[in-house]
C-alpha cells in the first residue's frame, strides 16, 4: 500500500475509529444487536447485556411481582398481578380479586339489564330514577308511571 496524504488521513481515521467505538453486542433474550448494554439485576435470574426494551420488561415484572395490595371489597392481600381493574362505570379505584370482580360484575349487568323495581327485562328505552326517589338503576316506563304518581299525590 502506498503512503499517499489520503491513505495516511485515512488510516489516522481508522485507527482513531477503533479506539472510541465500542464492540458490537446482543441482547440475551431477543438477540438484537445494541449499542447500549443494561446490565440484568442478579434477582432477575437472567444474564448481561440486556435491550432497553428487555431490560424494561424485566423491571416491570420484578416491580409487578412485588408489590401486595388489598382487594376493595372483601380486603384479601394478593399480588397486583392477580387482582382486576375495574370497569369505568363502576366509579371505583383501587382494585378488585377475581371473585369480587365477578359479582359486581354481574350486579352491575343486572342493574343496567332489567327494571330495579319490578325486574322485568329493559327494552331500548330507559328511564332513570329522580335523586329524591332513592332508587339505584333503571326502571321500565310502567314503574316509573307508578313512582311518579305516587310522589305526585303526597
Amino acid at each position: 500500500m502506498k503512503l499517499t496524504a489520503k491513505n495516511i488521513i485515512f488510516l489516522k481515521n481508522k485507527i482513531c475509529m477503533g479506539i472510541f467505538s465500542r464492540k458490537p453486542a446482543n441482547c440475551t433474550i431477543c438477540n438484537k444487536q445494541i449499542t447500549h448494554k443494561n446490565k440484568a439485576k442478579r434477582e432477575w435470574g437472567v444474564k448481561s447485556p440486556l435491550c432497553s426494551d428487555c431490560y424494561l420488561d424485566k423491571m416491570q415484572e420484578s416491580y409487578d411481582a412485588s408489590i401486595i395490595k388489598k382487594c376493595v371489597s372483601c380486603g384479601v392481600k394478593s399480588k397486583v398481578t392477580d387482582l382486576w381493574e375495574p370497569r369505568l362505570q363502576w366509579d371505583m379505584e383501587d382494585l378488585l380479586c377475581k371473585k369480587c370482580f365477578d359479582e359486581k360484575e354481574l350486579d352491575f349487568n343486572k342493574k343496567r339489564d332489567f327494571c330495579s323495581i319490578c325486574g322485568s327485562k329493559l327494552g331500548f328505552i330507559r328511564y332513570n330514577a329522580k335523586n329524591h326517589w332513592k332508587i339505584k338503576g333503571q326502571l321500565c316506563k310502567n314503574c316509573w308511571d307508578n313512582q311518579k304518581s305516587q310522589i305526585d299525590r303526597k
